[in-house]
């Protein structure tokens, strides 16, 4: 299997992070960039680790 066929799974799922973290900013007026990017890098270290949902 090609590194580029094994890889999609993974920037599917960054992706769809990405566009839950701006959904969620953008309905919370609470939520710093600074909450935002703490968010993002425990979600990704999940992917990266494999214990996504």
């Amino acid at each position: 299997m090609s590194k580029k066929k094994t890889l999609r799974p993974e920037i599917e799922r960054f992706k769809h992070i990405l566009i839950k973290a701006y959904q969620r900013g953008e309905l919370s007026a609470n939520m710093t960039t600074k909450d935002m990017v703490q968010e993002l890098a425990h979600q990704l270290k999940q992917v990266l680790k494999g214990n996504h949902k």
